[in-house]
């Protein structure tokens, strides 16, 4: 993969690669989820699954486990690479995306795997419930529930408490920025490093990649509307001040890796969120695939760029949850 295709600034190429280019003109001849039901689309995405998913790779350990929650439970999918054993292990906290509406964890099932390998720590994919049954205040304390679980509980499922990172793409960045400063909000440790991949953290869908790649690039401006519509109490509270993480005081947040892409609406407001970072002293690097759309990642089996970010996200977190 061309090394020129990647910039510390958000920018797009002069045009997409060309397998990027293929799944998203496929995206916009297939159905729309905004024309459906939340039921109806994921029911759409589970009979035709992703025909470009990583390819699975041979760990140690795979099994679901079940963490409670103040009002129930969740399940999170344990990961463990092959030649590590439990004990005093990294770990990354991932949190999946889909706009908080659609995905499981079985449909990352490849990307954390790939991440646990390259990664070389456990991971724990956190099957976080959806809305409209669950709503993003609701979600966002899930998450801030399972982390501080993960971390109490540490030392019982072979982990360094020290050594804990989250992470997440999309929708999955949001939960993971929430997590961040419920954190600080609360006094509870933060987690050593934190990887945003093509975060969602400016609801108010302001910046302009939004109106730049509204439509034609994979993740549409009618289909952010649609996710807000089922995973918002109501239209004004994406102006709620709990919600504009941009607007916060981001000082003493875990440092941070941040991946964007070139063709993506959501692009612009993860490079504000670096900006932001930085400006408050946090150490964070900021990696523009400026040829990608919108959840390049998922398509790695496909898209070569997506296997290369799996390995720099591998390489970051090797980096900052060495002993």
């Amino acid at each position: 993969m061309a090394g020129s295709l990647i910039s510390g600034r958000a920018s797009r190429a002069e045009r997409l690669e060309a397998m990027a280019e293929k799944v998203a003109q496929s995206a916009a001849r297939l159905p729309q989820i905004e024309d459906g039901s939340p039921e109806q689309a994921r029911a759409f995405r589970a009979e035709r699954g992703n025909p470009f998913a990583p390819q699975a790779v041979e760990l140690a350990e795979i099994k679901d486990l079940q963490i409670p929650l103040s009002r129930g439970s969740v399940r999170v999918r344990s990961y463990l690479p092959s030649g590590l054993e439990p004990g005093n292990l990294p770990c990354l906290i991932f949190y999946h995306g889909g706009g908080y509406v659609l995905s499981t964890v079985d449909d990352y099932d490849t990307v954390t795997q790939r991440i646990a390998q390259y990664g070389q720590c456990r991971v724990l994919s956190v099957d976080y419930e959806l809305a409209p049954t669950n709503k993003i205040r609701s979600i966002h304390n899930d998450g801030f529930e399972v982390y501080r679980w993960v971390r109490d509980h540490a030392r019982d499922l072979g982990i360094d408490p020290q050594r804990i990172a989250l992470g997440g793409d999309s929708a999955g960045g949001n939960l993971t920025v929430a997590v961040t400063h419920a954190c600080k909000q609360s006094g509870y440790p933060q987690a050593a490093f934190q990887v945003l991949l093509y975060p969602s953290v400016d609801l108010s869908m302001g910046f302009p990649s939004i109106a730049e790649f509204a439509a034609g690039y994979f993740l549409t401006r009618k289909g952010m509307e649609w996710f807000r519509s089922h995973y918002l109490d109501s239209p004004a509270q994406a102006s709620d001040p709990e919600l504009c993480f941009l607007e916060k005081d981001l000082a003493g947040l875990p440092p941070a890796y941040v991946i964007t892409a070139g063709f993506d609406p959501l692009r612009d407001e993860g490079q504000a969120y670096a900006d932001r970072l930085a400006e408050f002293g946090v150490a964070v690097k900021h990696e523009c695939y400026t040829d990608m759309i919108h959840a390049f990642i998922s398509f790695a089996g496909g898209i070569e760029a997506g296997e290369h970010a799996l390995k720099r996200i591998g390489e970051e977190l090797c980096g900052a949850l060495e002993r």
